[in-house]
């Protein structure tokens, strides 16, 4: 259970998507980050823009890409795609080269 750890460094992170899991996840990821444990990170994640977890990950983030479409997950037995729209969320020093890199993936918002 990763929630019972520690974290450091850079961090990729694709929770669970279900309640409380993706609020735990990212409240662990805030807190990690805000103390200085976590150094970068980027979070894939529904684009629920609405929700806590949603705005406390967006709100230290240094940018965000919005993908054109849907991501697609691909397990060995089937391709499928969520009911909606995710978000790569970053944080960290390099806001510039992710900028330059996911624009082309869709529309890339920074602080």
């Amino acid at each position: 259970d990763g929630l019972l750890f520690s974290w450091a460094g850079r961090v990729w992170m694709n929770p669970p998507y279900a309640q409380p899991l993706v609020q735990q996840f990212c409240d662990k990821l805030v807190t990690e980050f805000l103390v200085g444990h976590v150094t970068e990170a980027m979070v894939l994640v529904n684009n629920a823009t609405e929700t806590r977890w949603f705005q406390a990950v967006a709100g230290i983030s240094d940018a965000v890409c919005f993908p054109q479409g849907r991501v697609r997950f691909w397990a060995p037995d089937r391709e499928s795609a969520p009911l909606q729209g995710q978000a790569v969320i970053y944080m960290g020093p390099h806001r510039e080269k992710f900028t330059e890199h996911f624009s082309g993936f869709g529309l890339v918002l920074s602080q």
